[in-house]
């Protein structure tokens, strides 16, 4: 059982046991998997496999970047392509971002694929260096494709 944290529930007896811990992560309804290792006695857990659900089951993504940018619009505003490493791969993802008007006191902050933390430093940056006051505007930002960064 995996927690909301994404660790692994119940005594750690289990994952003492194994030689490697791997997670499949990814969205429902996505066709392609993330296969990421957290433990692994004899090698580097600074990898992840990308993989797709075709006809005859999952197949390897050679260039996931292509991948998660295909179909794509291109000029969309709220939205922008950066590079990230996962282990020694450099991966293409798209950050999507709004920001809309709030009617309540406090304003929301959701991010989806990113840590939190993260997208609140990022707005206190926007407040007081760049002079966006943000103190009005629920802030979104999702990682499109279902992808997971750190």
């Amino acid at each position: 059982h995996v927690t909301k944290e994404g660790t692994l529930a119940g005594p750690r007896v289990l994952e003492h046991m194994v030689d490697t811990v791997l997670y499949f992560e990814g969205e429902r309804h996505a066709a392609f998997r993330i296969l990421r290792a957290v433990k692994n006695r004899f090698g580097s857990t600074n990898e992840i496999g990308v993989f797709e659900m075709v006809d005859k089951g999952l197949v390897e993504v050679a260039n996931p970047s292509e991948l998660m940018l295909s179909g794509r619009p291109l000029d969309a505003p709220g939205s922008v392509v950066g590079c990230s490493m996962e282990g020694t791969r450099p991966m293409l993802v798209e950050v999507q971002s709004l920001a809309s008007f709030t009617t309540f006191g406090m304003p929301r902050r959701t991010a989806t694929g990113i840590d939190y933390n993260r997208v609140v430093l990022l707005i206190a940056v926007l407040d007081k260096r760049v002079g966006i006051d943000m103190s009005n505007y629920d802030a979104y930002v999702n990682l499109a494709g279902g992808m997971k960064i750190n």
